[in-house]
C-alpha cells in the first residue's frame, strides 16, 4: 500500500475547503479550514491507528459544539451519524473528544483495513458535515 498520508496530500491538494498543511515528518496532514479550525488525518503507528479529526484551539469554539451536542440529546458518536451517511460513510463510530493542545473529535481507524483511505475520506466528509457551520461560526 502506497504512504497513506501523501495519497491524502494528493487527495485535498486542489480541495478548496482547505489549505493542506502536511507535516514534515510525513506522520499527518491538517487540512486549515480557517485560523482556529482544521481536519487532521494522522497515523498513530504504534496503534497501527489512523485517526481522522476535526480540531480547533478555540475553547469558546470547542463550548458551542459542546453545548449543541447537549442540546441534541445524543451521544457525540450519534450526533456526527448524519454527517456520515451524507458522506455515505455506513459505518458507525466511536467518536472520541479529546483536548491534546487543541480540542479534537476524532475517529479512529486500523490502518491495515482494505481501502481506508477510502473509508478516512469519507469519515473526514461526515466530520466536515457535521462541524463546518460551527467552524464557520454561524
Amino acid at each position: 500500500m502506497a504512504d497513506i498520508i501523501t495519497g491524502m496530500i494528493k487527495r485535498y491538494a486542489s480541495d478548496d475547503r482547505f489549505t493542506p498543511e502536511p507535516d514534515p515528518s510525513g506522520r499527518a496532514l491538517r487540512l486549515r479550514f480557517n485560523e482556529r479550525s482544521w481536519f487532521e488525518i494522522e497515523k498513530i503507528e504504534g496503534e497501527n491507528k489512523l485517526r481522522i479529526s476535526f480540531a480547533t484551539g478555540d475553547r469558546y469554539l470547542n463550548e458551542d459544539i459542546e453545548q449543541a451536542i447537549l442540546d441534541s440529546k445524543d451521544t457525540i458518536s450519534d450526533f456526527v451519524y448524519d454527517g456520515m451517511e451524507e458522506a455515505g460513510e455506513e459505518e458507525e463510530h466511536e467518536v472520541k473528544h479529546f483536548h491534546d493542545g487543541a480540542f479534537r473529535y476524532a475517529i479512529e481507524l486500523p490502518l491495515d483495513k482494505p481501502r481506508v483511505d477510502e473509508q478516512a475520506a469519507r469519515v473526514l466528509d461526515g466530520l466536515f458535515n457535521t462541524f463546518e457551520e460551527y467552524a464557520e461560526g454561524e
